[in-house]
């Protein structure tokens, strides 16, 4: 068994799989439940809660990030692969380490990004207008969507290069 392979048999790899899961239900389901509460209240009483914008912005923004990192794990995020399909398979397996490589490199330079924009948050403690919840509550999702994004895509980088080097050596 190769360390790929053991990567995702651990308990770590497992344990992100479902709390990613959760993350991502609950905010949908916080998010519904909000927005229905939202319109009764707006629509039949008459009424409005205050600055519940910004708090299902803030579960938007978790269940965006979330989603988007599952979607990595899950190989299910949004690819063009027409081009691949008209190839030989050494060629597709070339293109794979080369796309993954790519994807790896940008989800570690959006890592970076976020790193520094929650320090830049920290350093000044921005609020929301109505409620005042620091700002870094809605980027540190962002931090931890490409963080778990970028472990993901090297993780599928280095099975594609070792299965292009294993294919090549063959």
């Amino acid at each position: 068994m190769n360390i790929i392979e053991t990567i995702k048999k651990s308990l770590i790899w497992k344990f992100l799989e479902k709390i990613q899961q959760w993350l991502m239900i609950a905010s949908s389901i916080f998010v519904v439940i909000i927005m229905c509460v939202v319109v009764v209240l707006r629509y039949v009483f008459r009424s409005d809660l205050y600055g519940i914008e910004e708090i299902v912005l803030i579960a938007a923004f978790w269940l965006y990030f979330i989603g988007s990192s599952y979607g990595v794990y899950d190989k299910s995020h949004v690819k063009a692969d027409i081009l691949p399909q008209m190839m030989s398979k050494k060629s597709q397996a070339f293109l794979s380490v080369i796309i993954s490589l790519t994807v790896s490199a940008l989800c570690i330079l959006f890592t970076y990004w976020s790193i520094d924009m929650i320090g830049h948050c920290l350093k000044y403690m921005p609020r929301t207008t109505g409620l005042r919840i620091p700002i870094v509550v809605s980027q540190f999702s962002i931090f931890v969507g490409y963080f778990l994004m970028s472990f993901y895509s090297v993780i599928y980088f280095l099975e594609d290069l070792f299965g292009f080097i294993e294919m090549r050596s063959s």
